[in-house]
């Protein structure tokens, strides 16, 4: 009789085990990340799944986890005159209209936003169950780094993060000594843009162009980003070149009429002969991922009218290996 008792402990005992294992299988791998907003987001398992609303967060999502990791692709993903990711993401789902159905049917683990992002949208795939983790719309270089390590954390890829961020660290080093190696007046140069009201101070644009050497005419003539060109910010700022980004195949034709229209004008029509026109890719004018490195340099080649960086390879700048 007296053992009856030790049975009846030992049988509790490997019950509650059980249960405790039970409840353990149901939140393996649950686990939490902290976004741009604050904001923890909670997720069931390491995603899978990811989906993006834009080139930028696709760009830098790539850096850190490969292609198998995103549920679908952002339509302008494709176009290589604007991504440098258009190989990675060829055979990828593209996404054009991002609704909540939409979202829905692709099954993402998780939908990475910006600020850039529609909060109606937001709201909409937030109500329908689905994670929703923010990162920065970057209008500095440090926010670039700074979704770099958000994205890192979201996919529990913080070494690979930190490999990502020293890749850029070593350009933006190279870069930085080899435009103060160059003597004389910094060169000025003005956007001219579909975006007509981008490039101001307060922009990323702007930045770029301090790191690579040269002046943006733009916030030199006392714009801010938002605010359109002028007659008045181009007679402050004295431009020696127009930075002319050339427009990817479905842009061309509203390029070339907006281009027309501008040199129209007498008075910007003048400027021609005096005001080197300087023509660029528009994924080096408006990159917001790691590989606004590369603009940087090619914005900086133009300005200076010569090579200070030569071509290399534009690889992504991967954490991870292949």
């Amino acid at each position: 009789m007296k053992r009856k008792p030790a049975l009846l402990l030992c049988v509790l005992f490997l019950f509650l085990l059980l249960l405790t294992s039970c409840g353990k299988s149901t939140t393996e791998g649950a686990y939490s990340a902290v976004d741009a907003r604050g904001k923890t987001v909670s997720l069931s398992h390491e995603p899978r799944r990811i989906l993006t609303d834009s080139l930028h967060l696709d760009e830098t999502l790539l850096t850190v986890v490969p292609k198998s990791h995103l549920a679908g692709a952002y339509y302008l993903d494709g176009e290589p005159g604007l991504s440098f990711i258009a190989k990675e993401t060829e055979t990828l789902t593209k996404v054009r209209e991002y609704t909540p159905e939409r979202i829905a049917a692709l099954q993402p683990d998780v939908f990475v936003v910006s600020d850039w992002s529609d909060p109606l949208l937001v709201k909409k795939v937030e109500e329908m169950g689905i994670p929703v983790f923010f990162c920065h719309g970057p209008v500095t270089v440090a926010q670039i780094e700074d979704n770099v390590r958000l994205l890192a954390l979201l996919t529990r890829q913080e070494i690979v993060g930190r490999k990502v961020i020293a890749r850029m660290e070593r350009e933006l080093d190279e870069i930085e000594e080899v435009t103060a190696s160059q003597k004389g007046r910094k060169p000025v140069g003005i956007l001219l843009s579909l975006m007509s009201q981008y490039g101001g101070a307060g922009s990323l644009y702007d930045e770029l162009a301090a790191r690579g050497g040269w002046v943006n005419g733009l916030s030199k003539g006392g714009l801010k980003n938002g605010m359109p060109l002028s007659k008045e910010a181009i007679l402050a700022a004295r431009p020696d070149f127009f930075l002319v980004s050339d427009p990817y195949p479905s842009e061309y034709e509203d390029y070339e009429h907006f281009l027309q229209g501008f040199f129209a004008d007498p008075f910007y029509a003048s400027l021609r002969d005096s005001v080197r026109m300087e023509r660029l890719a528009d994924r080096y004018v408006y990159d917001a991922s790691p590989m606004a490195v590369y603009g940087i340099k090619k914005m900086s080649n133009h300005a200076y009218g010569k090579i200070l960086f030569p071509d290399e390879p534009e690889e992504l700048l991967k954490g991870y290996e292949p």
